[in-house]
């Protein structure tokens, strides 16, 4: 990596291959984590959960980047939640490679109940001070109908692990929302539910978690402002 990609925010790595298989055993699932690209509404900042809202046209454009970088990788299979905003994401990658798409509701966002579409603005007005609330009690806050993040964790961790168990010695793709992203990197590092939004995921943001036999190492979190001059670092970060 050189530090002309700016659109790194986080980025592990081992010495050299031997070396970490040395310390953590023979290389098995390799997993490369997507949150969706950028929404049609994305500029009024809503909370859109299971809320089904497309991608913007820049959403689109970010997808069809990642599926050019990515269309020599050896992908096994690829996976999404059920919105469209996931799927047509995936879609861009799976089409690169002959793939099926395959979804699951169990990867859907966050559900927001009775906020889901609003604006920031209108949940303020609509609701007020459950925004503050939300923010000081972000274990446990749940808005009218919707979820808390232990209820999302308890349904987005065992499909998750379902998936990696199909894939033992493969690498794989999976598209999903910024919530599930968190919480699937939270649970791998040891980070507290309160703590998830320590961890930054942009649209179209790519994750790469290497699976060690059963022990999982996140090799790379990052941001996705993706340029023609990028690519070849990219993909070296990938490989």
């Amino acid at each position: 990596m050189t530090s002309s990609f700016k659109g790194l925010s986080f980025f592990l790595s081992f010495s050299n291959n031997l070396t970490c298989q040395a310390m953590r055993g023979k290389p098995s699932c390799r997993i490369l984590l997507f949150r969706h690209g950028e929404t049609a509404n994305s500029k009024e900042v809503c909370f859109n959960g299971h809320y089904d809202v497309g991608l913007s046209e820049r959403g689109q454009k970010q997808f069809l980047n990642w599926a050019e970088i990515l269309k020599k990788d050896n992908l096994k299979a690829i996976y999404s939640s059920d919105l469209q905003r996931t799927r047509k994401s995936a879609q861009c990658i799976a089409d690169k490679h002959g793939l099926e798409l395959i979804t699951f509701p169990e990867l859907r966002e966050l559900s927001f109940g009775s906020w889901e579409g609003m604006s920031f603005t209108e949940v303020e007005a609509t609701y007020p001070g459950e925004m503050k609330e939300r923010m000081q009690n972000l274990a446990t806050f749940q808005a009218d109908g919707g979820e808390t993040y232990p209820q999302l964790q308890a349904r987005v961790i065992p499909k998750y692990e379902e998936i990696v168990a199909r894939h033992s010695n493969e690498q794989i793709v999976m598209v999903c929302h910024g919530g599930v992203n968190r919480i699937i990197l939270a649970h791998l590092l040891g980070i507290p539910i309160s703590r998830i939004f320590s961890i930054h995921q942009d649209y179209a943001a790519l994750n790469i978690i290497q699976y060690y036999e059963k022990e999982p190492v996140v090799e790379y979190i990052g941001n996705a402002e993706l340029f023609t001059s990028q690519k070849d670092e990219i993909k070296t970060v990938i490989q």
